[in-house]
């Protein structure tokens, strides 16, 4: 049993609050007033490596940090549904039930790609999104480069093989991540080991790693109509933010997004930074970020 299973405190420094959404107990930090901004995680996070930027943008926001689908302490999904447009709609469900009429939201590795997902889901409700690593479907150009670097997913493809890979030597292929994605990360540990000892409960390593198996299962069942839509350029500014040693975003992606998001977007690649923008280089990211957030 991890140690955080008897003190939701300890998950986060910020309150952590609970509703009930497409029949799954959502767990989420909640913080500040004013207009919404959704803070949505990736993999391997949890919404606790938000807390910093729930600090900054909570003295002018009201900031709601989710635990994703999945992620320990909200539910896991009994039908194994992880998909990206399943949890986007998970999020727009969550700000209806708060009450949340228009919001703006920031979303990092899977979390940029749910932020994408909730932009075309509820155009009406969005207002911004920000994303970090991930660019948009329509950017994502396969090359050798990019397949070396996304090599995880040929380890995740597989159930068996991409659980017995991610538990050995107590999750060590965690820290091999973190690393490779953010060699200029200093700090990972705090964060892997912190998603580590959720791993240890029942279930949730699957969860996480459902999210690569839900793709996989979207990817070949060539549903166009979902291909379409992952595929729509989001109506809203984007800004989209990238780091210039993460492996997996590419020169031609970053001008793709350039290119193709919509009026008042806007692009910014860090030098020393790789993957974790908002834990690598937060001084720059929530200056940029609220600056984005800020401009009407």
């Amino acid at each position: 049993m991890s140690v955080f299973a008897q003190d939701l405190a300890k998950l986060s420094v910020h309150p952590i609050k609970k509703e009930r959404v497409n029949d799954l107990q959502y767990y989420f930090i909640d913080k500040g007033e004013g207009e919404a901004v959704f803070l949505l995680h990736g993999f391997p996070d949890m919404a606790n490596t938000w807390d910093e930027t729930v600090t900054a943008l909570s003295k002018n926001y009201r900031v709601i940090a989710p635990f994703l689908r999945g992620y320990y302490p909200t539910d896991m999904a009994s039908n194994g549904d992880y998909s990206t447009k399943s949890i986007a709609s998970d999020i727009v469900a969550l700000a209806e039930k708060l009450g949340i009429d228009t919001y703006k939201i920031v979303g990092q590795d899977w979390g940029a790609s749910i932020s994408y997902a909730v932009a075309n889901l509820a155009p009406e409700k969005v207002t911004k999104i920000a994303t970090l690593a991930i660019p948009h479907t329509s950017c994502l150009a396969l090359s050798p480069a990019l397949l070396y670097a996304g090599r995880h997913f040929i380890v995740f493809d597989k159930p068996s093989r991409a659980i017995k890979r991610s538990k050995k030597n107590n999750f060590e292929y965690i820290d091999v991540l973190y690393r490779r994605w953010s060699p200029d990360f200093k700090n990972y540990k705090e964060s892997s080991d912190a998603i580590k000892e959720t791993f240890k409960e029942e279930g949730r390593l699957e969860a996480t790693l459902g999210y690569y198996w839900s793709l996989s299962k979207e990817r070949k069942s060539k549903d166009e109509e979902l291909t379409a839509f992952y595929g729509a350029i989001p109506k809203v500014p984007v800004l989209y933010l990238g780091g210039e040693n993460d492996k997996g975003v590419t020169k031609k992606m970053v001008k793709q997004m350039r290119a193709k998001m919509p009026e008042g977007s806007k692009v910014i690649v860090y030098e020393n930074a790789g993957h974790f923008l908002h834990r690598e280089v937060f001084d720059v990211f929530i200056k940029d970020l609220s600056a984005f957030l800020e401009n009407h």
